[in-house]
């Protein structure tokens, strides 16, 4: 007969070696949890090498999240520039129509000088 060994979920292991690290001692959450010590501290070994962390739950809503900042921040300088490029394009149409509405450089500016009666 083979012998069983119990898995862990990374979320428990974590669990185990943070309350460890807010001072309750190794032996005191092994036997709370009917854990061997050695195993706690072989966690909390790797919880600080920082293998724990990369892809849990958090860090892939946090790559979403992160994500779509990015896109967000694309869609404001976008925005940005199509609206900077508006208020460009008013003041020469603004301009244009200002001169062609001249008495001196307008459509009638032939009448002015004479040209056409």
């Amino acid at each position: 007969m083979g012998v069983y060994r119990r898995k862990y979920t990374r979320e428990y292991k974590i669990e185990m070696v943070e309350r460890v690290l807010q001072g309750h001692t190794t032996l005191e959450v092994a036997k709370e949890n009917d854990l061997y010590p050695e195993l706690i501290t072989k966690w909390k070994k790797q919880y600080m090498d920082g293998k724990f962390h990369g892809s849990s739950t958090n860090d892939i809503e946090l790559k979403n999240l992160r994500a779509k900042i990015c896109e967000l921040e694309q869609m404001i300088g976008k925005l940005t520039m199509e609206a900077y490029l508006l208020k460009k394009e008013k003041k020469f149409a603004l301009a244009l129509r200002k001169e062609t509405l001249s008495p001196v450089t307008g459509p009638n500016s032939e009448w002015l000088k004479g040209g056409v009666s």
